[in-house]
């Protein structure tokens, strides 16, 4: 992106904060006061000091998967497709709202933004409902994928009452090995978190309004980051009510899905549940659609049918600073936020005026309002979803009386401010959020994804398409051509001092605009005469991917001064990842061969057409040429009456060769010469050599492949991205064309991270905290767990257990509680 771009954007963004717009009601009331069409994101800015730290703060981030096998004996993150950082804009002072959620979902982890999907759109139309479109930016309390959950709902633990009975009560749960890695003010986890939720704060410090939590891990990550801060929080069960609780040894296992249950074990480490009901229990079970899990009511009221025998079956360590197994008394419901306590003040607030920040500053009136998890809100009746969340929003009014506001963004009107109730809905999510020549498909505001495998997403549909098998296992293990600086995590970006500056931040204004208004969507996604996608599917368009993907990967390169200009017809469907042309098997032969022309990384790559066209017909190619005939012109003309150095057209494929003559021709005065690739048959590599020898005698061509230059892919290209061949494959069926399945390579899933010595060192500390404390170590048995010890396992406090249930059971599975 060049200079004079940057500061016109930046100068857009001001005005776009500056002014307001009430004039009507609800949502986009002045849709030319929107970013254009052409908006996108495109990273941060390196030439921005601010912008530059982030870089830096996302190159430091801790190898959380290698933290989660040292502090919880297994893999609580999902690998595959590394970690999902934000949906926001990072110019100065662009974010009024911040959105914290708990984890992205799959479509956020093919789009390589959180916040995308269902969370996503109800978000932003919260949002909306409070007159702020882009100028909400969206996190999680966990950049990674979790497998599971973070709080096991129905967790079971033991109270004495004032008289001295125990009971058995129910509660959310957070275990020990959790807690310490996701919200422990020592964990490499929370520290590097507690960092980049620190730099958004003062990257918006005259902007940002309010943050809002989504479910019980974002509340606890306010709380933790509050608290790191020198705030105090309160928790859902006050500290002073720890010494009358005792937690037995749980064994939290699965439930169907991504459901789980905390069991208690008996003494010799065995289902407790179990040995109770006398069965085998199945507690993913459910034959009402997940109303009810009759296995797991049974072992509830199995449970408290003696609760004395009970008890005395349980296993207690008595752990920890209120000897009672605990950590933190948040593991159990949670902090609570309507305590917090800020500055030695014993007056409760939601603002956080007055905190810290790392340059010096104290952060300004920005209030915290926690919600449901969106799971629960999607559970229930729309009106009640309305008044839970509308619920939640009034408790910022009392905030307004003193001055606090949100001014709505240029072409909204803000519901909230005016009053009016809000009603739960979905908001579309605009392109300002996304790289340049990102697909409709991943800019979604519902869930479309599948995970096929750990390693494969499916997107553009919940259905599970038919794919290739053998395609998939092949994509899975194919190997770059060279592998990356093990100082790298391959699942991420690049992280290196020496490469984590190199990427595409974007076209120009000038070029972005130019691919966008000169096509013709509504011709160009209009059916063949008598023909519909339902009926025919993909053979309905002349195009071969569907107008619900959109236009994408329009470009790959250097728009100012390419010393080659390539022309290339579409090959594959790796654009739809990497938002750039020609990145899959195809283009990374076309770089090989600009590596041996000695150009390097210095040219241009323009796809013929900005859609998919595999296994079009010369009749369909025809029709899409002619409707994008003045796209490409102007395109191509503008590049090279602008470039100085362009020495060479390149032209791939006989559509592309056709174009390039066509426009050359009308151009009348270049004098650069053409060389066409005669690509014969589908063979990938297919005239590369044969156009490097035409080009020039004095090399030798190879005909091999070679890996995307990181100065050609967009800021959020995962290392694999450009490499290892095709990473995108499209399903057989008949959602042929809108349905693909995006595979990541085993050899970066796989690499042996090791981790940074202060990452190892925080992690010994802690699980030298949890021995010396006479907690359960991290995949311990409870024999060894005994004789370790020395404990008996039993609770020491005096008390009478009741002999049967005298507690009322509390509704399972209730995300609420």
């Amino acid at each position: 992106m060049n200079q004079f771009f940057r500061i016109l954007f930046s100068l857009y963004l001001a005005l776009f904060i500056a002014l307001g717009n009430t004039v009507a009601f609800g949502g986009i009331v002045d849709p030319s006061k929107l970013p254009p069409a052409w908006a996108y994101d495109g990273g941060p800015d390196i030439n921005d000091p601010m912008q530059k730290e982030l870089i830096d703060i996302v190159a430091d981030m801790p190898f959380l998967p290698g933290i989660s096998v040292e502090l919880m004996d297994g893999q609580k993150f999902r690998l595959d497709f590394g970690p999902v950082m934000w949906r926001m804009l990072l110019q100065k002072n662009a974010i009024k709202i911040l959105f914290i959620g708990q984890d992205a979902t799959h479509i956020a982890e093919a789009a390589g933004r959180t916040a995308t999907a269902g969370f996503g759109g109800r978000a932003q139309d919260l949002a909306r409902h409070c007159g702020v479109g882009c100028s909400a930016g969206f996190t999680n309390a966990s950049v990674d994928t979790i497998y599971g959950q973070y709080n096991v709902f129905q967790t079971p633990y033991v109270v004495k009452d004032k008289d001295g009975t125990a009971q058995i009560r129910y509660s959310g749960y957070v275990d020990n090995n959790l807690w310490l890695m996701m919200n422990d003010p020592n964990s490499p986890m929370v520290k590097w978190r507690n960092r980049f939720l620190d730099w958004i704060i003062r990257n918006n410090k005259e902007s940002l309004r309010v943050i809002v939590l989504f479910g019980g891990a974002a509340r606890d990550a306010g709380g933790t980051f509050i608290e790191s801060k020198g705030g105090v929080v309160g928790t859902r069960i006050p500290a002073e009510e720890m010494a009358n609780i005792q937690l037995p040894i749980l064994d939290v296992v699965n439930a169907g899905g991504n459901a789980e249950i905390a069991v208690p074990v008996n003494r010799e480490g065995k289902d407790l549940y179990v040995e109770l009901a006398g069965k085998p229990l199945d507690y993913g079970k459910s034959p009402d659609q997940g109303k009810t899990f009759p296995d797991q009511i049974a072992a509830q009221k199995a449970l408290v049918k003696d609760t004395a025998a009970s008890i005395s079956k349980m296993i207690f360590t008595e752990a920890g600073p209120y000897k009672n197994g605990l950590i933190h008394p948040g593991q159990l419901g949670g902090y609570n936020l309507d305590q917090i306590y800020i500055n030695g003040s014993k007056t409760p607030t939601r603002s956080l005026q007055g905190l810290p920040l790392s340059d010096g500053s104290v952060m300004g009136n920005i209030l915290v309002r926690e919600f449901p998890h969106p799971t629960a809100l999607s559970k229930m009746a729309p009106d009640q979803a309305s008044k839970t969340v509308g619920a939640a929003l009034d408790k910022l009014r009392p905030y307004m009386e003193k001055g606090w506001t949100i001014e709505p963004d240029p072409g909204y009107s803000s519901p909230f401010l005016d009053g009016e109730p809000y009603k739960y809905g979905r908001a579309d999510i605009g392109p300002e959020y996304y790289s340049f020549g990102t697909t409709k498909a991943r800019m979604v505001s519902v869930s479309s994804a599948i995970r096929l495998k750990p390693n494969i997403i499916s997107f553009g549909s919940r259905d599970r398409g038919d794919f290739d098998k053998a395609t998939l296992d092949a994509m899975t293990k194919a190997m770059p051509v060279t592998m990356p600086d093990p100082r790298q995590m391959y699942t991420a970006r690049p992280r290196t001092p020496e490469t984590r500056y190199i990427f595409d931040f974007g076209p120009s204004e000038e070029f972005a605009r130019m691919m966008k208004v000169n096509l013709n969507f509504s011709e160009i996604y209009k059916p063949k005469k008598g023909m519909t996608w339902k009926d025919n599917g993909i053979d309905a368009f002349n195009i071969k991917t569907h107008p619900d993907l959109g236009d994408f990967g329009h470009y790959r390169g250097k728009f100012e001064n390419p010393k080659i200009v390539i022309l290339a017809d579409p090959d594959g469907l790796d654009e739809l990842i990497s938002d750039r042309a020609m990145t899959g098997t195809r283009g990374q032969y076309l770089h090989k061969l600009m590596e041996e022309l000695g150009v390097g990384d210095d040219y241009l790559v323009i796809r013929t057409v900005p859609f998919g066209m595999d296994e079009a017909t010369p009749e369909e190619w025809a029709t899409v040429l002619k409707q994008t005939s003045d796209y490409r012109e102007k395109l191509i003309t503008s590049v090279l009456q602008k470039s100085k150095s362009t020495i060479l057209l390149l032209t791939d494929g006989v559509n592309a060769k056709g174009e390039m003559a066509r426009i050359v021709k009308k151009m009348g005065n270049v004098k650069i010469p053409v060389v066409n690739i005669q690509k014969q048959g589908l063979g990938n590599n297919s005239g590369i050599v044969e156009a490097g020898k035409q080009i020039t005698n004095d090399r030798k061509f190879s005909g091999q492949l070679a890996d995307i230059p990181r100065s050609h892919l967009t800021y959020y290209a995962r290392m694999w991205i450009g490499t290892s061949g095709d990473r995108v494959l499209g399903t057989k069926d008949k959602a042929k064309g809108s349905v693909v399945a995006e595979v990541a390579p085993a050899w970066s899933y796989e690499q042996k991270v090791v981790l940074d010595p202060e990452s190892e060192k925080a992690d010994q500390a802690i699980l030298k905290r949890l021995k010396d404390n006479g907690y359960m170590l991290p995949g311990e048995k409870v024999a060894d767990w005994f004789k370790r010890t020395g404990n008996d396992g039993k609770i020491s406090w005096a008390m009478k257990a009741t002999s049967s249930c005298t507690t009322k059971l509390a509704g399972l599975i209730n995300p609420l509680r």
